[in-house]
């Protein structure tokens, strides 16, 4: 082995030799006895240290005589005249061998600084290496491909790694997915509102401003941006655009969501949907499936619809604006009406744990099917309903015969059954996934936000974000269903409803809600009954109490961990967090308990200036901007908490 390989693989050894050597010298000048038996242990350490280091190296030659072995000869008669860049290391990181090629194109020609093969690896160890023995890394400004591979010899091994310079065809790469093309559609959400509130000409002018103010705002980042209608554009860009904008995290909306006129806010939103493809046209029809999704959970938002079909949103804070026509409601009636009738069944199902709004919005299309002559029953697991008040109340007027437990519903179910899902739009979050499953003909009535697992088979999709309730929806398709009227108990069961999401007309409520309220109370509501539907034992009333006492603040949120035991958990949690917002400069509310099979829920709240249906969907929940819900599997309260946190205060900073 030559002195400089050793002075190389070994500095350390050989700066210790040196400073002995130096040492036994001196000392040859003050007590030669002395330094006599230093120079005799610097002989005995470097004859050991050369010992080792000749052994490595023997190691290192075995290594590689190894591989030669494994390569024909046709290929390569010697690994030093490998074609590729290669390194050799052993199990400590440390780089026992590298050829030429390696020292002269991925070490730009010098030593490697640190000896350790992470220096050319971005600091992956073999550990990273080996769970990816192929990956990319950067080294001096160029881009290799890496393969690993390991190598046994005399009852050793070593691992070496492969080059690959790549640099030109990553580059060309980069390139050709930022030329991918982007189409962006906007909409101006409910323009036809604008035109209640101010005189033509000003709201000529205000639609204009909005326009330059969009046009400007894509045309800055180097899309092509054209009118398509009334309130419509459209916006073609490539990804290196979209990136641009995803920086900015289109602050365009907030800018219009902002504009004033004559010293007012206007209170225009926009809503857009952007779309990603290999070609123009599928963009394209990525980006109107993004505007369905960002329309669909209440406007004032971009959904940018991936590759792999999943969807990044931005905005949504704003409460959106009442729409005024009931043309909708009345087209949807008549559909309805239509599939009913030629429907041997129906079956009616809400969402897991039913609540008010779920069986009360149940209830009246029982009523409509009724009235049209078509048999129904309403799919319901009664055991773990938080509606177990109002099934009394029907119980009481003889109308507990139509509630059928999810097991004998999957035996009357047939080809010609037509299942109705009201208040929720995902399919696992239905009562019995099994009944949905069987059903050849969906319909589907629900007031949530939309979400990307949203029921797509649905030969009726009804969907009213605006809405505060399933039982306002129901109650305006049955006024426009012909020879369908509510009894006093079916509207008991609406009105609860109404009250259970509006939080006795407080949140969500537009003029179509007391509209609905009105006509409940018409045909038979009784206030004093449905008020009942919402009274507690006193037993559940300590337990809020307490539930309530444990909350804490965290950026103008209150957090509560619900440590009780009581069948009751998820009513007695859901109505801590309604109590949570009545505290001063608390904006959300948001109450963890755990249920028997150790899934961590949650249960939010808000007044509207936070949007808890985002926060929810970080944990795979959902509902809308002032109630929703998650749960989470194999979790503790703990984690869970410390992760709400943070999915708050990350939902504020990107406000």
């Amino acid at each position: 082995m030559k002195i400089k390989q050793f002075i190389k693989g070994y500095p350390f050894i050989f700066a210790l030799i040196v400073v002995f050597l130096a040492i036994g010298v001196v000392n040859l000048f003050v007590d030669w006895r002395i330094a006599v038996i230093e120079l005799a242990a610097v002989l005995i350490f470097t004859l050991i240290a050369a010992f080792k280091a000749n052994r490595d190296f023997s190691s290192v030659k075995g290594a590689v005589e190894a591989i030669n072995t494994s390569l024909s000869s046709g290929e390569t008669g010697n690994l030093s005249d490998f074609p590729l860049p290669i390194v050799i290391f052993d199990s400590t990181d440390k780089i026992l061998w590298y050829n030429v090629l390696f020292k002269n194109y991925v070490a730009s020609g010098f030593e490697p600084e640190t000896n350790s093969i992470k220096e050319f690896t971005d600091g992956k160890g073999l550990i990273d290496i080996s769970a990816h023995p192929v990956f990319d890394t950067t080294v001096n400004g160029k881009q290799y491909t890496v393969y690993f591979s390991h190598i046994e010899y005399d009852s050793s091994i070593a691992y070496a790694l492969y080059f690959v310079d790549d640099t030109a065809l990553k580059e060309t790469s980069a390139e050709f997915e930022k030329s991918k093309p982007v189409v962006s559609l906007i909409a101006i959400d409910s323009l036809e509102e604008i035109y209640h509130s101010y005189k033509e000409s000003e709201c000529t002018e205000i639609v204009s401003k909005v326009e330059r103010m969009t046009e400007s705002w894509f045309s800055e980042l180097g899309s092509l941006f054209r009118k398509l209608g009334n309130g419509r554009f459209i916006s073609v860009g490539s990804e290196e655009n979209l990136q641009k904008m995803l920086a900015r995290k289109f602050d365009l909306l907030e800018q219009v969501r902002s504009y004033s006129y004559a010293d007012k806010v206007v209170g225009l939103t926009l809503s857009i949907g952007v779309g990603r493809g290999e070609k123009i046209s599928d963009a394209e029809a990525s980006a109107v499936q993004a505007l369905d999704m960002a329309l669909g959970r209440g406007g004032d938002q971009v959904a940018v619809r991936n590759t792999d079909e999943t969807y990044t949103f931005f905005g949504g804070v704003s409460n959106g604006v009442e729409k005024r026509t009931r043309v909708r409601s009345r087209v949807m009636a008549s559909a309805l009406t239509e599939l009913i009738n030629s429907a041997d069944n129906v079956l009616v199902m809400g969402h897991k744990v039913s609540d008010l709004d779920a069986l009360g919005s149940a209830v009246g299309i029982l009523k409509i099917c009724q009235d049209l002559g078509t048999d129904a029953r309403i799919v319901i697991s009664k055991k773990t309903s938080l509606a177990t008040p109002l099934i009394e109340h029907l119980t009481e007027n003889n109308m507990d015969g139509y509630l059928i437990a999810p097991e004998f519903a999957e035996q009357i179910i047939n080809s010609k059954t037509l299942l109705i899902v009201v208040d929720t739009l995902r399919a696992d979050f239905v009562d019995s996934y099994k009944v949905y499953e069987k059903a050849k003909q969906v319909v589907v009535i629900d007031h949530h936000r939309k979400t990307v697992d949203y029921i797509q088979n649905a030969v009726l999709f009804y969907h009213e974000p605006r809405a505060s309730s399933a039982c306002e929806m129901v109650t305006e398709l049955m006024q426009y269903t012909q020879k369908a009227k509510p009894t006093p108990v079916v509207a008991n069961a609406l009105l609860a409803g109404i009250m259970l999401d509006t939080k006795n007309f407080v949140l969500r409520t537009s003029t179509r809600t007391f509209e609905a309220a009105a006509y409940l109370r018409t045909n038979g509501a009784d206030t004093v009954t449905v008020k009942q539907f919402f009274n507690n034992t006193l037993e559940n009333q300590k337990l809020r109490g307490k539930i309530v006492l444990s909350a804490y603040e965290h950026n103008n949120c209150a957090i509560a961990v619900a440590d009780i035991h009581s069948k009751d958990i998820r009513l007695v949690s859901a109505q801590a967090a309604d109590e949570l917002l009545t505290i001063n400069n608390v904006d959300a509310s948001f109450v963890l308990f755990v249920t028997d099979d150790d899934t961590v829920n949650i249960s939010a709240r808000s007044l509207g200036n936070i949007n808890v249906q985002v926060i929810m969907e970080q944990f795979g929940g959902g509902g809308h901007q002032t109630m929703a819900a998650c749960q989470v599997e194999q979790s503790n309260v703990d984690e869970v908490r410390k992760m709400l946190e943070e999915k708050i205060d990350e939902y504020l900073n990107s406000k």
